[in-house]
């Protein structure tokens, strides 16, 4: 019995009831999270496009486009969501670092419409297995010191997770996943330059169509490699140079679930997670000391990695600045909050933007081990300092169900009705009483009206 053939037959035979209820919990938070981000990340310029390509694509119209009226095939379903859902970059990261529900939701949620339905039970543990999947692979890869030589990890991790999260939709029996897993492996791909560019969204839009294709494909007998992951030139083998923890990837599947060990970072800010300490740092010295970024001279932000690519001095556009050191030091000065607005291109390339970034310094400072600190020094010359080990809403710090509730509410309620709002948060919040998911696809993505 081979890596792959263990993996799927956990894909297979896990239930619902297999699932402790702690990871039920922390799925069901996953899945507001993901809503969350569905909704308001199709009103962004990238989701707008895509939306608009997909509809030009046309397809059987079974699985609806979250946010913009009308229903397409699965694939195309899938990608668009994939899109919206990752575009903010606002989405839960793993530990180690990787986005998950942008690449494990849209598959399934496409294929239950198209299939006629599914319970809230079958979403939950098709998320919590492909989430599990995913974190598993990278944790493997990361512990053996594996290098992605510039792929972007949700277009590396991306494929086999959304792969697991849409078999288990589609109730594949364990020979069909690993023609599934064989299909999905060879959709990896995803380059890290085109981090700051609609083109990253692309990453996990692309993992979760491709694994729905793969999940689909295998449902119907299309064939692949038996042994993808320990094959030579397979997955293993190609991405990560075989530095793959082997004993430790599949040692404790289904007695411990990352989705709880060791859980999941939920960003509170709509960038990069290096940028959430930056921003919650200088976030409490505003708030502490009624800053504005008039009254102050300079800024020096002390780093716990070196800053490399993410030292973007002058961001070329407010997505862009999602990726950079200088402007989420400063945005916290200019705009309060700091939100999904604040990373627009309107607010990008205002006066006092382009004044504030000229105040900021990066330091490298390994010293300081994780996070971030912040000297500001005032026109008055008074000097204030702050430090970020842990953001608020990181594993070590998490957050609580209210402030994850406002994050929610700011994001959904840029498409829903406010008569929505509290009744998807409900539905999500007791998804395992749902019988029939279409009925929260229907909040979601309402028909359009004629």
């Amino acid at each position: 019995m081979g890596t792959t053939e263990d993996l799927a037959r956990f894909i297979a035979e896990t239930q619902y009831d297999d699932l402790p209820a702690e990871v039920v919990a922390a799925a069901k938070i996953g899945l507001l999270d993901g809503v969350a981000n569905l909704l308001a990340g199709s009103t962004q310029p990238v989701a707008q496009i895509v939306s608009a390509y997909t509809l030009e694509l046309g397809g059987t119209p079974v699985s609806s486009v979250i946010g913009h009226g009308f229903k397409t095939n699965p694939l195309n379903a899938a990608f668009a969501n994939g899109v919206s859902g990752h575009c903010l970059d606002f989405e839960l990261q793993g530990q180690p670092s990787s986005h998950g529900t942008s690449s494990i939701l849209p598959g399934p949620l496409a294929l239950a419409e198209a299939q006629g339905g599914a319970s809230g039970k079958e979403l939950i543990v098709a998320y919590a297995l492909g989430w599990d999947v995913q974190q598993r692979i990278v944790a493997a890869s990361h512990s053996a010191g594996a290098n992605l030589r510039g792929f972007h990890p949700p277009g590396v991790y991306g494929p086999l997770g959304g792969t697991a999260s849409a078999a288990k939709m589609l109730k594949l029996n364990q020979e069909q996943v690993q023609m599934a897993l064989g299909i999905g492996a060879s959709r990896t791909g995803g380059l890290f330059a085109n981090n700051g560019t609609m083109v990253k969204s692309t990453h996990p839009g692309n993992a979760a169509r491709m694994s729905t294709e793969a999940a689909l494909l295998a449902r119907r007998g299309f064939l692949s490699h038996d042994a993808i992951f320990e094959s030579p030139r397979g997955y293993v083998s190609v991405l990560f140079d075989d530095r793959f923890d082997w004993d430790g990837f599949l040692a404790d599947a289904g007695t411990v679930f990352h989705l709880v060990d060791p859980g999941f970072n939920i960003k509170r800010y709509p960038a990069q997670i290096g940028m959430q300490p930056v921003i919650n740092v200088m976030s409490d010295l505003r708030d502490t000391y009624h800053l504005t970024q008039e009254e102050v001279a300079t800024v020096e932000i002390e780093l716990s990695r070196d800053p490399g690519h993410e030292s973007r001095p002058n961001p070329t556009s407010g997505l862009d600045g999602k990726f950079s050191f200088e402007y989420c030091a400063i945005i916290p000065l200019v705009t309060n909050p700091v939100g999904i607005d604040s990373f627009s291109d309107a607010t990008r390339f205002t006066p006092a933007v382009d004044e504030a970034l000229t105040k900021v310094s990066l330091r490298h400072n390994p010293a300081i081990g994780r996070g971030a600190n912040a000297i500001v020094t005032m026109k008055d010359g008074r000097v204030l300092k702050g430090e970020c080990r842990d953001f608020r809403g990181s594993i070590r710090n998490p957050m609580t169900r209210d402030e994850h509730y406002v994050k929610y509410l700011d994001c959904a309620k840029r498409v829903l009705p406010p008569e929505d709002i509290d009744r998807v948060r409900d539905m999500v919040e007791n998804l395992e009483s749902l019988a029939d998911i279409r009925q929260l696809i229907a909040l979601l993505a309402p028909s359009p009206k004629v």
